[in-house]
């Protein structure tokens, strides 16, 4: 659809164009204020056709529309001028003083006898007045070489009825024009147009800062207390998870061989203790085995042991573990050894799954390093070339 329309577009327009080559023996001008316009024609010469452009200037204005044109602005330079004043015997707000009359080409310039009053963006200064001043104000209207000229003498009034920023700003400069004299001490009005005025310190407001920072820095501590008790207690699971086949495995050899469970736990458990005098390297779940052996030997039964093993280990496969000991004990589950051998053989898949995990994690660590390291390197051959263009 979009290419039928397309194309029916485009062969509309080239048959405009195409019907369109009538030969031209003039052209139509812009009337007065339209603005020039520059045409786009083809001029053929013998047999062949060059492309030609040029501006097609606007019919200039006849000199009685001319002066027409001036005087009609002249007389609403006024309305203009005031803006939203009343009158030009007293301005108290805002003014305007365009470089252009509104919808039309006509140029003007703004000539005042004191520039202190007003600024050229028409902006009244009068909150430092006390009485009326009077201002001549003078705009030249041109248009095409012509000019008139508009001329008022306006009064600058102090604000009637001021806004607070005005009252503010009337404030400050009766307070400048005080210290304008060579004294230690100035007094401060005690009224201001006609009503009472009651001066304060502005109260240090230092303390919601300090407490918004206050409370910033318990917020980030609490959090960061967080952030470290997670990272604590993953990096305690991540321990458990890699020593968890290791255990299990080696309590099935034993129970295998005819070690009881108790004294396979208790020989786990020495064997630990051994390695870790040596080379002092902390594993959680050896630390709660060697808990739940205390806790047999002070006389807690030695299935509710198991039990509250798996229970403190907070992990699937130790509960599954604390129940399978639990059980054979209380119950006297068959071939435990076989049960124990087959969870050490799933336990070791999940390990190497686990350590692929973290092989994954260890290059998507390694990833922005190597992002920096390739950018130097870029920088380091770039460098030179960029240096030797310049030259």
């Amino acid at each position: 659809m979009t290419a039928l329309v397309g194309g029916l577009l485009s062969l509309a327009f080239f048959l405009y164009g195409a019907g369109n080559r009538e030969v031209l023996t003039c052209l139509t001008r812009p009337g007065s204020g339209e603005g020039d316009q520059r045409e786009q024609l083809l001029v053929k010469f013998q047999e062949t056709s060059f492309p030609f452009s040029f501006l097609l200037r606007e019919v200039p204005y006849e000199e009685g529309a001319l002066y027409g044109l001036l005087a009609e602005a002249r007389d609403g330079m006024e309305a203009v001028f005031l803006r939203e004043n009343q009158d030009c015997k007293q301005i108290e707000s805002r003014v305007d003083m365009p470089s252009v009359y509104p919808d039309t080409d006509i140029v003007i310039q703004w000539y005042l006898s004191s520039w202190d009053y007003i600024d050229p963006d028409g902006t009244v200064k009068n909150t430092s007045l006390r009485e009326a001043v009077t201002v001549n104000v003078q705009a030249v209207l041109s248009l095409e070489g012509r000019s008139l000229t508009w001329e008022k003498a306006v009064r600058i009034c102090p604000p009637g009825n001021p806004t607070r920023e005005q009252r503010l700003k009337m404030l400050e400069e009766e307070l400048l024009r005080a210290q304008e004299e060579p004294v230690k001490r100035i007094d401060l009005p005690q009224s201001f147009l006609g009503e009472s005025v009651a001066w304060y310190r502005r109260p240090d407001d230092r303390w919601v800062w300090m407490l918004g920072l206050t409370l910033l820095s318990v917020a980030a501590l609490i959090l960061g207390k967080r952030r470290e008790d997670d990272r604590e207690q993953k990096k305690r699971e991540r321990s458990m998870q890699l020593d968890y086949p290791d255990i299990v495995s080696r309590l099935s050899l034993y129970m295998g061989a005819g070690v009881s469970t108790r004294n396979a736990w208790e020989r786990l458990v020495d064997q630990y203790e051994k390695k870790t005098e040596a080379e002092k390297k902390f594993h959680p779940a050896y630390e709660e085995m060697r808990r739940t052996l205390y806790e047999m030997q002070s006389g807690v039964s030695e299935a509710l042991a198991y039990e509250r093993f798996g229970t403190r280990c907070r992990m699937q496969a130790y509960l599954k573990l604390g129940t399978l000991l639990s059980q054979n004990l209380r119950k006297g589950t068959k071939n435990l050894a076989g049960l124990l051998l087959e969870e050490s053989r799933e336990a070791f898949e999940n390990r190497k799954a686990l350590a692929k995990r973290m092989g994954e994690e260890c290059e998507s660590k390694l990833l922005l390093p190597m992002l920096l390291m390739l950018l130097t390197i870029l920088i380091l051959i770039m460098y030179p070339a960029a240096v030797s263009f310049s030259a």
